[in-house]
């Protein structure tokens, strides 16, 4: 009887173990539909939830061609949530694209991410946010992160870096290359912050991000290159009077 019960309880576990490991990401993603951001959609998945795919996610006026994930089995034994993500295809220089591996600690409720990295065209960043000048731009930006912590309200640990390899703006007489940009990702008073010193044609030295009142703010200086043309230094004016360096002041 002993023998029986035993047999049947390993039959049942087994059951359960295959059962979980080969559910389907499509029935998943059916039964937690009512959970989902409103707008969100969703194209047909495939695979299961612990390695699957999404073929199509749009979301807020952005596209992405799919969403892959992976999830550690093995972590899940040592108390952690681990999964490796891709979203779109960061070969196709019009998509925005992300990846990287999302940390959960069960018990210590922290959520980490290592290895990240976002591909992102300017002008849809630029759609996101409001600059003191009017600006059309056009070229890439790339995200890389080798450690982010969540903290209160948004960072704890941050190191990355940010950069966009070859920028053109609009200016009157048509579109012109100011050149590279690059900056620092750090943690700042618990808000997420990117510094810019390195030198760039635009001499554009300035701390941005967002603090820990969830505001977007910007604080340092520009001093454009002789090199660069006219629309350019007359642009830079609107930001108030030079100070005696002949920089102007950037504060918002």
């Amino acid at each position: 009887m002993k023998k029986a019960f035993a047999l049947g309880s390993l039959f049942l576990l087994s059951f359960i173990i295959f059962a979980v490991a080969l559910f389907p990401a499509s029935i998943a993603l059916n039964l937690a539909a009512k959970q989902l951001p409103p707008g969100l959609q969703l194209g047909p998945a495939s695979g299961t939830i612990w390695q699957g795919q999404i073929n199509g996610v749009r979301y807020q006026g952005q596209y992405l061609s799919k969403a892959q994930w992976q999830v550690n089995a093995w972590a899940l034994l040592t108390g952690k949530a681990q999964v490796d993500v891709t979203l779109g295809n960061k070969r196709n220089p019009e998509e925005l694209s992300a990846g990287g591996v999302i940390n959960y600690g069960l018990f210590e409720k922290d959520l980490t991410v290592t290895d990240a990295n976002a591909r992102v065209r300017i002008e849809q960043a630029l759609a996101q946010v409001q600059l003191p000048i009017p600006t059309q731009a056009r070229g890439r930006i790339f995200v890389d992160i080798a450690q982010y912590q969540l903290g209160q309200p948004h960072c704890q640990v941050l190191a990355g870096e940010i950069s966009s390899p070859d920028i053109t703006v609009k200016g009157r007489n048509g579109w012109f290359s100011i050149g590279e940009l690059e900056g620092q990702l750090v943690c700042k008073n618990g808000g997420i912050s990117v510094k810019v010193d390195k030198e760039n044609r635009l001499g554009l030295q300035v701390d941005a991000g967002l603090n820990e009142r969830s505001q977007l703010t910007a604080s340092g200086f520009v001093k454009p290159d002789a090199s660069l043309p006219k629309d350019v230094h007359d642009a830079v004016q609107f930001l108030g009077n030079q100070t005696s360096d002949g920089r102007y002041r950037i504060n918002f």
